[in-house]
This record gives structure tokens, sequence and C-alpha cells, in this order.
């Protein structure tokens, strides 16, 4: 009887090898699943020369594929496209990955799927190094992998996101609380301050104000535009309710999540990026870890920008980006 997980790990591996071929050097394109620790995670990677760098990119969330990962995968993607060999991994039960027990959807098993997905693309593409961006959560999940496997880490980009839960929340309710009070919001200071009573029970409250806070998540994007003329809805059905039932079930481990200094004494080059209106993950906040950070490193303020740069302020973010991948240094006019 045909073994339906063996084959199709046949296959995935047979197209890998086979577009990282000569015949294929000009063009790759893969699109397919891969076993890890009980879960099918779906990959893509893409670019015009097997033989250049590898990226692995991690969207945030959990479960953000529609407009953490597509939206970066359109953007900055196509950018890095050019120049490197870039996958994109959509996360244990997010995007075409598929749906898992809710039992598994761990931080441990988000860091092993991470792990596992980087020995699967670099043994298929022959590469000893891999670079890791993170988009907000996908940040700190770069970290924790990073702390755990450092050895086979070329470079780490780190875009709007955190390593400490605690710090990351404590940060983003003292912005959230200076945007309500400049705007006179009253709706916003009361449920911010539910939220002070009760934080594990009520963090849905600051995630909300601080998503709408500074211009908010958006911040002058055609979010409903995108989705259209990426037909979000038409590729990935029911993507809200999913993308919510991944966080729902996440919640509570996320706020306590900690690097724990992990990434702190590495030495592998690091980017820090973020927005200078984001307060869900701020400047403030992101600043501190880059302080913290003993390697080589970058940081970089992307003016007039929110929580999704890659959607309100993607050229500059390319630009940043590109720099510091291929020349390690900083841009500090964006």
């Amino acid at each position: 009887m045909l073994n339906l997980e063996r084959f199709k790990f046949f296959l995935a591996g047979f197209a890998l090898v086979y577009f990282a071929g000569n015949a294929f050097a000009e063009q790759v394109k893969y699109k397919g699943w891969m076993g890890s620790n009980g879960a099918e995670l779906y990959l893509e990677v893409s670019g015009h020369d097997a033989s250049k760098p590898l990226i692995l990119f991690l969207h945030g969330g959990p479960g953000d594929v529609e407009l953490g990962l597509v939206p970066f995968q359109v953007t900055i993607g196509r950018a890095l496209e050019e120049k490197y060999l870039v996958a994109y991994l959509h996360q244990r039960g997010a995007g075409k990955s598929l749906e898992v027990s809710d039992d598994t959807l761990t931080i441990k098993n988000n860091v092993q799927d991470v792990h596992n997905a980087v020995a699967f693309l670099k043994k298929h593409y022959k590469k000893d190094k891999v670079t890791l961006i993170g988009h907000s959560w996908g940040g700190g999940l770069a970290a924790l992998y990073a702390s755990e496997h450092p050895e086979g880490l070329e470079k780490l980009v780190f875009i709007s996101s955190f390593q400490d839960a605690e710090v990351q929340a404590k940060t983003s309710l003292e912005a959230t609380l200076q945007w309500a009070e400049k705007e006179g919001n009253h709706l916003a200071k009361q449920e911010l301050k539910k939220y002070q009573e009760s934080p594990a029970e009520h963090f849905q409250l600051l995630l909300n104000w601080a998503s709408r806070a500074n211009g908010g998540i958006a911040n002058g994007a055609d979010i409903r535009g995108f989705l259209a003329a990426e037909n979000i809805d038409e590729k990935f059905p029911g993507w809200q309710s999913r993308r919510g039932r991944l966080a729902d079930k996440m919640n509570n481990e996320l706020q306590i999540m900690s690097v724990n200094g992990g990434i702190d004494n590495l030495q592998i080059p690091a980017l820090f990026v973020v927005g200078q209106n984001d307060t869900i993950t701020t400047p403030l906040q992101v600043k501190a870890d880059y302080k913290r950070y003993k390697g080589s490193k970058c940081f970089s303020v992307l003016k007039d920008s929110h929580h999704l740069p890659f959607m309100d302020a993607s050229e500059r973010l390319e630009k940043t980006v590109l720099l510091f991948l291929e020349k390690s240094k900083c841009d500090s006019s964006v």
C-alpha cells in the first residue's frame, strides 16, 4: 500500500533537488507540504538562482499568513527573490498548512517546526546557513530558534518584533494610553483601565486599541483593496476564523513568552527595524532589545509607519533590509 506521508515527502524533496539543479538555475519555484512533529506545514520557495543565499521568512500572528506573510511576500519578498533564495513558511495550522489539534499549538512546537524547515531547506539546497526574517511574533519565534541553534544562522532581521511579551505589553500600554489622552478618547481609557485591572483576561482590549492608535495598524494602507487584489478569501477560505482560533489558543502562552536573554550574547549580525507610530511593538521596546544585543547590529525606525511596514512603508523597508543583508550597513534615513 502506498504510504502517502512518505510519498508526499519524496515529491517535495524531489522538487527541491530538481529545481536546485543546473537545468533550473535561472528560476526556483516550489510549493508543497513538509511533515513536522505531527503537522503538515506548507512551504513556498522562490528565487532566480538556487545557488544564492537562503532566507526563511516567519510571519506574525500567530496564524497571520493573510495579512502577515502574503503582503510581505508580494512586496519585500519579490525584491529579495531577485538576489536570494527566499522561503515562506506557513506556521502550523495557519494559511495552507493543514489544521492541527489545539494541544499541539505551542511555542515549543513552533520552534521545532522552524528547526525542521531550516534542516529541510539546507539539506535540499545544499546550504550551510540561513538568514531568518521575522515579523512581530515571527521575530520572537526567530529569536527563540536562534537562542537554541545559532550555529546555522547567517543573519537575523527583526521587523516590528518582540523578545519579551511582558515588556512588549507594558510599552504598548504606555504608548496607547498616551494616544488616548492626547485624543481625549474616554472609551479607550476606560477599556485600557479594565485591561490594567486584569491583563490576562482582557489582553484583547489592549491589542484592539493599540491597533487603532497613532493612525491605526492599516495606517493609510488599503487593506480591503489588498485582500481583494490577492484573492485572499478565495485562496484561504475561512481565514479570519482560523486566524482568530490560532491566536486565541496560543494567547496565554504568548503573554508570558520570553527569550530570557537567550540571544543577547550572540554574534550573528542582526537588524532591528520598527515603525515610528507602532503602538503594538513600540520603538522604545525594540530599541531596548537592540541595546541588549551584543553582536553586530543595526537599528532603524521607519518614519510614519505602524505595525505592518511592508504595507505602509514597503519601499523604505526594502531599502533598509537589502542594505543590511548586502553590506551589513544601517540605514538611518528612513
